[in-house]
């Protein structure tokens, strides 16, 4: 090759990477759909359980008959990157809905914060926004707007919330609406603690109770199929993790919750689960022992009891927009 060839070819990949670099133009050649009825936006880099609720918030949205376009990625990336120039353009084109998915990050998780608002900011009146169910550490300015409506998941998330002007509707874990598909495998031997990884995250405590078990952190890299292999031989599952034990439960297995650094778990199972006598919330190794003896097996129906709170609430966020 000529010394003017590859001077001509560096100079085609240096704009390739320059182009690549820069956030507006990444994103403006990845402008999504705009004759859907929704846009779904789901930050990266979740676990078992959040990958979960994002199949299950298409799911629900496409058994309803709102044709839906889950975000690759471009604009999350364009709501971090600050690229109002790239969401001004999406949202002046697009007069659908905007659904953010749920999860435990309202108020305790920066980017997906970020995310929404910078998302939020840039839509108009005819978008109305919808927040998949959450928990909530403390509120978050944008979603203090008419046009968007926050699904909480357990009541004290609710509580916050509308103590700071965001419009509520109590709604239990999108995961839920899964509870049909997931392969049912009541009975078992023995206990399996799904156990928080220590330093990955700001919910993790020391509870001071002990198990003698086999232990791993099933929902936080591995996908949903290993998790339900790997708890398939067991009677109960012990866990901090809220998806580990709704898993365990879609399973039709015994689950006991524990606690994480806030209110998350022990408000979701006070405001589903305190009446369901295949699952217990404890705190300790007291609770565990005398848990151990009481749980029976599951009977309810998950989906349904998903269903019952989350189709009205959902019709009326309909009516409103």
């Amino acid at each position: 090759m000529s010394d003017a060839a590859l001077v001509a070819r560096q100079q085609v990949f240096n704009c390739t990477v320059q182009t690549a670099a820069s956030p507006t133009l990444r994103h403006q050649s990845r402008l999504p759909p705009t004759h859907v009825d929704a846009l779904l936006i789901w930050p990266r880099g979740g676990n078992c359980g959040d990958l979960l609720i994002v199949e299950a918030c298409e799911r629900y949205l496409n058994d309803r008959g709102i044709k839906t376009w889950r975000s690759d990625g471009s604009i999350e990336e364009a709501a971090l990157a600050e690229d109002t120039e790239y969401l001004g353009d999406l949202f002046l084109a697009f007069r659908g809905m905007v659904m953010f998915t749920g999860g435990g990050n309202v108020g305790i998780y920066p980017d997906n914060g970020m995310i929404r608002a910078s998302v939020i900011s840039q839509t108009g009146p005819r978008h109305h926004c919808l927040v998949f169910s959450q928990s909530a550490l403390q509120a978050e300015p944008a979603l203090s707007n008419e046009r968007v409506t926050v699904w909480c998941r357990d009541a004290r998330s609710r509580d916050i919330l509308t103590a700071n002007g965001t419009h509520t509707e109590l709604v239990p874990d999108l995961a839920l609406y899964m509870d049909d598909v997931i392969p049912k495998a009541p009975g078992g031997k023995g206990a399996f603690y799904i156990k928080r990884t220590a330093g990955v995250d700001s919910e993790t405590v020391n509870h001071g109770i002990t198990f003698d078990c086999p232990l791993a952190d099933l929902t936080l890299a591995g996908p949903l199929d290993q998790a339900i292999a790997t708890l398939t031989p067991f009677e109960l599952v012990i866990t901090d993790r809220l998806h580990g034990g709704l898993i365990a439960l879609m399973m039709r297995k015994k689950a006991i919750f524990l606690p994480v650094g806030y209110h998350k778990i022990k408000s979701f199972y006070s405001t589903w689960l305190k009446n369901e006598p295949g699952a217990a919330f404890v705190e300790t190794q007291q609770q565990l022992l005398e848990a151990c003896d009481k749980l029976r097996f599951v009977t309810m129906d998950l989906k349904a009891l998903f269903c019952r709170h989350a189709d009205p609430a959902f019709e009326r966020f309909l009516l409103s927009s």
